[in-house]
């Protein structure tokens, strides 16, 4: 799970503009009270390091999309703070610890509420910070406002934020608390007339909550796609090419069984939306993987893995020890050595995350 995850975030973020959106400013901290009192807005301290890696995916990557962007100039003051630099005061009066942390604070300087860590969603990420600036959004009120009957579409995109990061607060995720999400969130859908799916403030239901083009949400907005708002329909239009690069890519790597039915699905799906060309390569390694004989599969890939598009090259090579689920220490051993005959050709980059598969093809010869 964790290197999906890691895949997920990586696809996310190559699918971002890197234009700046999101407004900081280049003023002192002092001045960005000024601006607060003066705008009637709140403050956005985004805490940071030159070396932090989630900072600077968080800049080129979620700071840059529109909606975040709209979001933030709207009701923020924005201001980044090196926190080793010229914000090291600033950050020690804070308390700050990790990297990046953000702060958000009223014009009078009151922390309102802190956030450690980002997030390649920016939908989610955009949920979290609402729900620390407006007091309706705090747990206790979500709760009463959802036990009270109210089924608007800000106050499901709070409450279902709010129990997914509770259920994603642990080391592993809660499936029983995804599952109160994921049923909160489609009871939701279900309830709605076309004309209100199509609307810009249930965007949240396709962003944050739909993971697999075989959903029933996916299967609204892919077959409604051209009737969205103008505002949010390039948006639709990622977001379906994303869902399909991802089942891609579980079918590929593994990450989820392979089921004929659903992966029949999947193509007629790309057929249709004229992309199944460009999965085409893809597709042949998941189709002779599946027939379920190991060696013709390695034989294939010795031939082929060259013609895999890089993304799904490195995706596969990555998680390459879990398509050899067999004890036969033989093709193991032959899956190791195939692995280890791409290094030379290999980006250097791509070092550190081979060595896993490798290691585990080998530790099973091993004993280990």
């Amino acid at each position: 799970m964790m290197k999906k995850n890691l895949f997920v975030a990586m696809v996310a973020m190559a699918a971002l503009p890197c234009a700046a959106q999101t407004d900081f400013r280049h003023i002192t901290y002092e001045e960005a009270v000024a601006a607060a009192k003066a705008e009637d807005k709140m403050l956005f301290l985004d805490f940071y390091t030159d070396w932090c890696g989630p900072c600077k995916m968080m800049m080129n990557q979620v700071f840059p999309q529109k909606e975040v962007g709209d979001y933030f100039n709207a009701k923020f003051v924005c201001l980044k703070v090196n926190a080793e630099k010229e914000g090291k005061e600033l950050a020690r009066k804070h308390a700050v610890k990790a990297y990046p942390t953000f702060i958000v604070l009223d014009a009078n300087e009151k922390v309102l509420g802190t956030k450690e860590g980002g997030n390649p969603d920016g939908w989610a990420f955009v949920n979290d910070i609402d729900r620390i600036a407006d007091p309706e959004k705090t747990p206790e009120r979500l709760k009463q406002r959802y036990e009270s009957g109210e089924r608007t579409a800000d106050l499901i995109s709070s409450y279902a934020g709010l129990k997914k990061q509770e259920a994603q607060r642990s080391r592993g995720t809660d499936e029983v608390k995804m599952k109160e999400v994921t049923e909160m969130v489609n009871g939701y859908f279900e309830n709605l007339s076309d004309k209100e799916r199509l609307k810009a403030e249930n965007l949240f239901i396709y962003m944050t909550y739909t993971d697999t083009p075989l959903a029933e949400t996916a299967k609204f907005m892919i077959a409604h796609r051209d009737e969205f708002d103008e505002t949010v329909k390039e948006a639709i239009a990622k977001q379906i090419d994303q869902l399909y690069k991802r089942q891609v890519i579980d079918y590929l790597c593994g990450y989820v069984p392979y089921d004929e039915a659903d992966y029949l699905a999947i193509k007629k799906g790309l057929a249709e939306l004229d992309k199944l060309e460009t999965y085409a390569k893809a597709c042949e390694f998941i189709e002779c993987h599946a027939k379920g004989d190991l060696n013709a599969y390695l034989d294939f890939c010795q031939k082929e893995m060259k013609n895999l598009p890089e993304e799904e090259r490195n995706s596969l090579m990555l998680n390459f020890s879990a398509m050899f689920p067999t004890k036969d220490e033989a093709v193991r051993q032959r899956a190791a050595k195939f692995l280890r005959s791409l290094l030379p050709e290999m980006p250097v980059n791509n070092f550190f995350f081979i060595g896993t598969p490798i290691g585990q093809l080998e530790g099973s010869m091993k004993g280990h």
